[in-house]
């Protein structure tokens, strides 16, 4: 029969405490008289509380530690993480190309530059040192003797790990010391019969046509944040034999911070060459990463898992790029099928990088060949850029000065900075949704004195034409568009209520603006009079269930500012982008008309 006297809710320490003396003062217990808290079993029950609550506490954590989703600690993580066979990121090198002239004073005609060659650079006070990752082989130009050196420079600097294989040691483990290194960068060399026979072992990725007799390697994460090189068995790969050195060549980096540096000075002379010219960098360091953080771990070693480093459907693609490339914050895939018009046999991505630029076409080109060997045959991956959707935010509210004395430029700056903060948290990455209500929601409780909000939200893109020329294109907004906002004439009264609007440009000497007619058909009408507009020149069609601007012969001779702006009215006050669509709403796009009142 169940004792009803034993109580096990409170796991605290003055719960358990409590129950122990409960159950020990029962009716049936010799205890039943005893005055607990004037006696020596006072410290009895404290003792036994005591215990009781440590072993909870290490039960509950041993608990937690044992399944990915709520293990707290890193070694834990990384563990569960190797029986999905996944690999946590490790940190990563920044990189950047280099371009400079050397001069020989020789007549040399031939130049190693070897690996390991190192270039100095500042950033922000620090000093950093990149080097080459592998030798290059350059030929001096045939009318100048100059060479004219391109290379690719990795930051950080080589260590060297050595062991000795010692078949008779169970679980002999061979761990790289240094946590900050680079796994991209590693090279393993068995050295063999005292010299006499060297082999390159290289990183598998499977056991997919693995021998007795390949020469490969397996990586795996370790503890402390260290990664451990892994043997074959002699069946699925090459085991070193007994008395083998075992030398691991790495790269240890500094992550992201040498991330925008541009000037660099070569350490020393190359090949006893010291005439070379200054050093310019193609573009700023970028790739520098730190190692796959705890919550990345868990959220990419499931979808790994699940796709086993094969691109089949549109998510592969993006957890496969986000796993391997650290500088890319978002990734959105879409099949050749979904575009407009159609493209079959080929496979979309669009990334989003830290740059903020999206990617250089070095990078396009890495990503392509990267997925190429991970995607099917008849499937070819291009990578395109991030469509950007912009949106001004205009808010209007007022709030109760009876309840507060702030000012309001003070409200104004709080609401801005809870958009901005919108933006940031809900809007970050693609195939996101502006939910309205929720912005609206959030804008309240900025303070306690705002009354009402009234938020405007207009999305807009980037219109960069050719100027005197018949400018074709197309935009995709990728949403619904409002049509039914007036009655349609070729001569309008202007009321701002156009499906598609756009910011002044000059047509034919006059200043005009790009709108709809609200029956699918673009042109351009002049704003010289603020009553009436007038359209001068049809130049295109709208279609508004799909969001779809098609713009055909738009000869202007100017527009203001960096690019003419494109407005559009969705349907739905809430905004959904997808595809390749980011959406952004900037600081400098933030209007916020702040009223005080009295309630």
């Amino acid at each position: 029969m169940a004792n009803n006297s034993i109580n096990l809710v409170g796991l605290d320490f003055e719960s358990i405490k409590s129950n122990l003396k409960s159950y020990l003062q029962r009716s049936e217990s010799p205890f039943k008289d005893v005055d607990f808290e004037g006696s020596n079993i006072s410290n009895l029950v404290d003792v036994l509380a005591y215990n009781t609550y440590l072993n909870n506490y290490y039960l509950n954590v041993v608990a937690s530690e044992m399944f990915l989703d709520s293990a707290q600690l890193r070694d834990s993580v990384v563990s569960h993480a190797k029986s999905l066979n996944y690999v946590p990121r490790s940190y990563r090198s920044a990189h950047a190309t280099l371009n400079f002239n050397i001069t020989p004073d020789d007549g040399l005609q031939a130049l190693i530059i070897p690996k390991g060659t190192s270039f100095t650079t500042k950033l922000n006070s620090n000093t950093y040192s990149f080097v080459t990752n592998e030798n290059s082989s350059h030929v001096a130009n045939n009318d100048t003797g100059i060479f004219n050196i391109n290379l690719e420079v990795y930051e950080g600097s080589y260590f060297i790990d050595t062991y000795v294989f010692d078949s008779s040691i169970e679980g002999q483990r061979f761990i790289i010391s240094n946590p900050s290194v680079d796994t991209s960068s590693i090279t393993v060399d068995v050295i063999e019969n005292s010299g006499a026979n060297l082999y390159n072992y290289t990183l598998a990725t499977s056991l997919l046509g693995l021998t007795e007799n390949s020469n490969k390697y397996f990586l795996q994460g370790a503890e402390n944040n260290q990664y451990e090189i892994v043997f074959g068995d002699n069946v699925s790969g090459r085991k070193p034999k007994s008395g083998a050195v075992i030398a691991i060549q790495y790269r240890v980096c500094s992550g992201s911070l040498p991330n925008g540096a541009r000037l660099f000075d070569i350490d020393g002379p190359v090949q006893g060459q010291a005439n070379v010219s200054s050093i310019t960098a193609s573009s700023p360091a970028y790739g520098g990463a730190e190692s796959e953080s705890l919550s990345a771990i868990k959220f990419n070693a499931v979808r790994y898992y699940q796709n086993q480093e094969r691109a089949v459907t549109a998510a592969d693609y993006e957890t496969i790029l986000m796993s391997n490339f650290p500088e890319i914050d978002a990734a959105s895939a879409f099949g050749g099928e979904e575009a407009d018009p159609p493209v079959y046999g080929k496979v979309f991505i669009a990334v989003d990088t830290n740059s903020g630029q999206g990617a250089t076409e070095f990078q396009k080109t890495t990503y392509k060949d990267f997925l190429k060997t991970r995607s099917s045959i008849s499937i070819d991956p291009v990578i395109v850029d991030p469509d950007y959707l912009y949106i001004d935010c205009n808010v209007n509210t007022e709030y109760n000065i009876n309840v507060t004395s702030i000012k309001s430029s003070d409200i104004e700056a709080l609401i801005k900075s809870s958009v901005s903060s919108f933006n940031t948290t809900y809007l970050n990455g693609f195939k996101k949704t502006v939910n309205y209500s929720s912005l609206v929601v959030q804008l309240s409780g900025v303070h306690p004195s705002i009354s009402t909000i009234d938020l405007s939200l207009s999305p807009w893109k980037r219109l960069l034409p050719t100027l005197n020329t018949d400018y074709s294109t197309v935009i995709d907004f990728g949403f619904a568009l409002s049509n039914h906002l007036y009655i349609s004439y070729d001569d309008f009264i202007r009321a701002n209520i156009q499906a598609v609007y756009s910011t002044a440009f000059t047509y034919n000497g006059v200043t005009c603006t790009l709108q709809d007619d609200n029956d699918g058909n673009l042109g351009i009408y002049t704003v010289e009079g603020f009553e009436e507009n007038t359209l001068l020149a049809k130049i295109g069609t709208v279609d508004y269930v799909k969001g779809i601007l098609n713009i055909s012969k738009f000869n202007i001779s100017s527009f203001r500012n960096a690019f003419i702006k494109i407005y559009v009215v969705p349907i739905s006050k809430s905004i959904t982008t997808t595809k390749n669509s980011l959406v952004d709403i900037r600081d400098s796009d933030i209007t916020v008309t702040a009223t005080a009142i009295r309630v």
